[in-house]
């Protein structure tokens, strides 16, 4: 009989997930941590200068599917000859939004370029965002930067 139940158990929650639905149960997540955790994985994806894969986590053609394209640009005008370009992970300075399918995330963006290695001359720039993401309705069901 427990074997039954807990049979039936996994083949719901395996239906669940397979149809796309988010059984939040699992994650325990707010809408707006779910949002921010979509703006941290596209960030790891440009420092990893994954540009394809930062641009899954976008709308196609949206504001942030082409800034992944301006970011890839910045990196490679900054990194000509022995320079080097270290981005670091965003700080989050103001809690996320989320209303209703919309969000918005305060992220600020710290920049280092070193013109070679060992050099103790390091030139920063930081960037300060309002991302904005909408929440979509398709499978996977997550967020995507507008």
């Amino acid at each position: 009989m427990k074997r039954k139940v807990l049979t039936s158990f996994f083949v719901v929650l395996l239906i669940l997930i397979l149809t796309g639905c988010e059984p939040h149960f699992l994650d325990g997540l707010e809408d707006a941590d779910c949002a921010k955790e979509t703006v941290y994985q596209y960030w790891v994806a440009i420092i990893n200068r994954q540009y394809e894969l930062a641009k899954f986590y976008c709308i196609p053609d949206g504001i942030w599917y082409n800034k992944t394209d301006e970011w890839e640009e910045y990196i490679k005008d900054n990194s000509e000859g022995e320079a080097s370009v270290l981005i670091y992970l965003p700080y989050f300075y103001k809690p996320a939004e989320a209303i209703e399918n919309n969000a918005i995330v305060y992220a600020e963006i710290f920049v280092d370029i070193i013109p070679f290695p060992g050099s103790c001359i390091i030139n920063g720039d930081n960037f300060e965002y309002e991302v904005e993401l909408i929440k979509q309705n398709h499978p996977p069901g997550g967020w995507e930067l507008k």
